[in-house]
C-alpha cells in the first residue's frame, strides 16, 4: 500500500482537477478550479468514484455529495475541506 500524499490546499485542488479534466476529457490545465462544478456535468457514479479514488490518495475521508454542489467550485470544496 503506498503512503498517502501530503494534504495541503495545492495538492488536492490540483487532484481534483486532473481527476475533473479525465472525467470530461479535457486538459488539466483548461480547467480553473473557481468554475462552479456544474460546469463539469457529474453525475452520482463520478462523485462516489471521486470520493473514493480522493481517499485511497490522501486517506483522507470526503462524502461524494460533496462533489454533486453543483454551485461549488473546486476551490471552496477544497477550502471547506481544510
Amino acid at each position: 500500500m503506498s503512503a498517502a500524499q501530503p494534504l495541503d490546499g495545492e495538492s488536492l485542488s490540483r487532484w481534483i482537477l486532473v481527476y475533473l479534466a479525465t472525467i470530461i476529457g479535457e486538459p488539466a490545465d483548461s480547467l480553473d478550479g473557481a468554475d462552479p462544478l456544474s460546469e463539469y456535468d457529474l453525475d452520482s457514479i463520478d462523485a462516489v468514484t471521486m470520493a473514493i479514488e480522493l481517499e485511497k490518495t490522501f486517506k483522507f475521508g470526503v462524502h461524494p455529495e460533496t462533489f454533486m454542489k453543483q454551485a461549488a467550485s473546486v476551490d471552496e470544496i477544497v477550502s471547506s475541506l481544510l
